[in-house]
């Protein structure tokens, strides 16, 4: 009964492992044409990048009492 349940559980895992692969593989395509797609239009989503992100606000002083 014990080998039936290592048998199961090893399975299960070589399943999950499958498919967290299939969806990292998938998402590793996806990276791939948007760094091309980058390397294309590199000035282009810049721009459109700055447009969109604020801009990061000046750092505050700190006041100094006397």
């Amino acid at each position: 009964m014990a080998n039936m349940n290592v048998r199961k559980s090893i399975q299960n895992k070589i399943e999950s492992l499958a498919k967290e692969i299939e969806t990292l593989q998938a998402e590793l395509k996806r990276w791939e044409k948007i760094a091309a797609d980058y390397e294309i239009n590199s000035e282009s989503i810049d721009l459109i990048l700055s447009i969109q992100l604020p801009e990061k606000p000046e750092p505050k002083t700190k006041k100094v009492k006397s």
